[in-house]
């Protein structure tokens, strides 16, 4: 088991999840204009578990999910990390990359910058703590939020990576997804 540091930026800390997350991670996941873009709403109970599983992963892997908090007042806004892609995904993907950036924050904050400045910072430290050449992002077709903090955050689209989300059964409306790609930053 590893202990990882927080990360700040100018606004935020990116960290280790707590006990007091729980309830209003739930309520992120819970909101159906939050979820657009994914499978479903998350009940309380499921909410509570993943952020179990993202202790857990975050512990033994070094990569995952964790807990976004503003600094000026302390509130979570939501999640942000570098993950393991799971297998499925990754053979859908061309090159079969091993990581990708994912962000999730609250409809409260939107439209402020905290997606692209939570992601920046995680970047950095993967960038810093894992050997990995490069970092990429999918996102569903029509998530165009996403695309746009990929885009700020430097990753460029890849549209022969462009793939089918294995999630989703075949014809599903959420399958379709685009890819976007980061290389390791040269050294200077």
């Amino acid at each position: 088991m590893r202990e990882i540091a927080p990360i700040e930026t100018e606004r935020l800390i990116i960290r280790n999840w707590e006990d007091r997350d729980r309830v209003t991670y739930a309520s992120f996941l819970a909101d159906p204009v939050l979820r657009r873009f994914f499978r479903s709403v998350i009940d309380a109970e499921t909410a509570s578990r993943w952020i179990d599983g993202y202790i857990e992963e975050l512990a033994e892997t070094g990569f995952g999910w964790r807990a976004v908090e503003r600094k000026s007042d302390g509130a979570l806004i939501g999640d942000a990390g570098i993950g393991l892609i799971d297998e499925p995904s990754r053979a859908m993907m061309r090159g079969a990359p091993l990581v990708e950036a994912g962000w999730t924050i609250g409809r409260d904050f939107w439209g402020q910058g905290y997606a692209t400045e939570a992601a920046a910072g995680c970047l950095a430290q993967a960038w810093a703590d894992h050997d990995v050449a490069e970092i990429v992002a999918a996102a569903h077709v029509e998530n165009t939020a996403s695309h746009r903090v990929m885009e700020k955050l430097g990753m460029q689209r890849d549209p022969s990576g462009d793939f089918q989300d294995p999630r989703f059964a075949e014809g599903h409306w959420l399958r379709p997804h685009l890819l976007y790609r980061l290389s390791r930053p040269a050294k200077s």
